[in-house]
């Protein structure tokens, strides 16, 4: 619900819960803290002039009228209560009234001391009952204005500091979350700029989330920089490698159309047309199988093939195809997780690499989870081997790009890594986990 407000609005609004929950929980127990605290006191109070009273033996002069604090005698053997100062018959009346019940529980129980207090009038009395000796008993009493005062101001006290304290955080909080909105604002107009292909940057100096966040989003924008001259490089290698085959498609055919034979007769011309389309076949097979790729990269089944069968039968095949190259073969008994078909095409397409540069020799070694697939060619440009297995990228020998593509894209989907290694006399290609 909060989630459609902004971020400042939610702060102050979830503050606000949290701030009057809290008085509303902190306010009853300052009041009871406070409460227990200054009975403590009154009754420190009256202990303390209930000694001076003593000390002066009963004399009235230790009154302490400030704290209004009124001192009563009682004489057990002559059953007799006394005041210390003249108060009015009244209020003597009252004052007994207070602690009379709890007197005789004291001379009953021959207790040494009782502090208590009582509610009279909407006022509170607390009084003390303190045996002086075996016939005689001091009460002194002291009404609860004086505590009242005390507790109201310490309440006042407690509550400003607190409202203060809430204020201080708020401020914090406030400037924090501002600090918040703005990169976050920054990144959003970032996003807006990518989705409509806009030149943007974004500078957000953070090592927290928020920092770790912009990271990211400059990190893919520069990978979609990169993915679109990938794709503007892609159309203009795939027209220029289509151009070729389809210009001479469609000069032969019109050559033999007007009854003209550039190859001197109707059926080697024909061948060149029948060459040029199975080139371009070839190339549109290659184009719909990486795609192909793309999509299967997440349907991944438990499939798993006999590497060792798989290389002998592609190995038998090549021998067939290229006498003159020498194939040498080291090959363990292992299983790879994965479709047969997608691996024959994966590795048909290193050996085709391998053979399109090799000068005599071909070796092919497998153990467990390892592949090397090694020709005695020119070493490869290794400022950069990660752009050998990019879509489209064309080698040094002008071929169309797509073919290690596909071997990168079927090994990673498999869960395998792929690297292309210069070794002292030739070239590796390695899969391995």
């Amino acid at each position: 619900m909060l989630t459609k407000y902004s971020l400042q609005k939610q702060l102050i609004i979830i503050f606000s819960i949290i701030a009057i929950s809290i008085l509303a929980i902190l306010l009853p127990l300052i009041d009871n803290n406070l409460t227990h605290i200054m009975d403590n006191e009154m009754y420190d109070v009256l202990t303390r002039s209930q000694n001076d009273f003593y000390s002066y033996d009963f004399s009235p002069d230790a009154l302490d009228s400030e704290k209004q604090i009124y001192h009563f005698t009682y004489c057990v053997s002559e059953d007799t209560l006394r005041s210390s100062q003249k108060i009015s018959a009244k209020k003597f009346q009252v004052l007994d009234y207070a602690f009379q019940d709890d007197l005789l529980k004291v001379i009953k129980k021959n207790k040494k001391k009782l502090q208590a207090k009582v509610k009279m009038n909407d006022k509170t009395i607390y009084y003390q009952i303190a045996r002086a000796d075996s016939d005689n008993y001091i009460i002194s009493i002291v009404y609860s204005e004086y505590s009242k005062t005390l507790i109201n101001s310490l309440k006042g006290q407690v509550i400003n500091i607190f409202y203060g304290a809430l204020f201080v955080i708020a401020l914090v909080l406030f400037i924090w979350v501002s600090s918040l909105i703005k990169p976050l604002k920054l990144i959003k107009n970032y996003i807006d700029d990518i989705k409509e292909d806009k030149e943007s940057t974004l500078h957000i100096d953070r090592r927290d989330e928020i920092g770790i966040v912009s990271s990211s989003l400059i990190e893919m924008k520069e990978e979609i920089d990169k993915q679109n001259e990938i794709k503007e490089e892609m159309i203009h290698n795939i027209s220029h490698d289509l151009k070729t085959p389809i210009a001479l498609i469609q000069t032969y055919a019109q050559s033999i159309k007007d009854d003209v034979y550039p190859y001197g007769d109707k059926d080697s011309s024909v061948d060149v047309i029948l060459e040029n389309t199975n080139r371009l076949e070839k190339k549109v097979r290659s184009l719909l199988y990486l795609n192909r790729l793309d999509y299967l990269s997440g349907q991944v089944g438990d499939e798993v093939c006999s590497m060792k069968e798989l290389i002998e039968h592609i190995v038998y095949q090549l021998n067939a195809m290229h006498p003159d190259i020498e194939i040498i073969t080291e090959l363990q008994d292992t299983y790879f997780k994965g479709d047969e078909e997608y691996w024959r095409i994966c590795i048909e397409n290193i050996i085709e690499n391998a053979s399109r540069y090799v000068n005599h020799t071909i070796k092919v070694i497998l153990k467990n989870q390892y592949l090397e697939i090694f020709n005695d060619g020119e070493p490869i440009d290794n400022s950069n081997p990660e752009s050998l297995f990019q879509p489209y990228e064309i080698g040094h020998k002008g071929q169309f790009g797509l073919g290690l593509s596909i071997v990168y894209k079927t090994v990673t989907m498999y869960g395998f890594k792929v690297e292309a290694l210069n070794r002292k006399d030739g070239v590796s290609f390695v899969i391995h986990k």
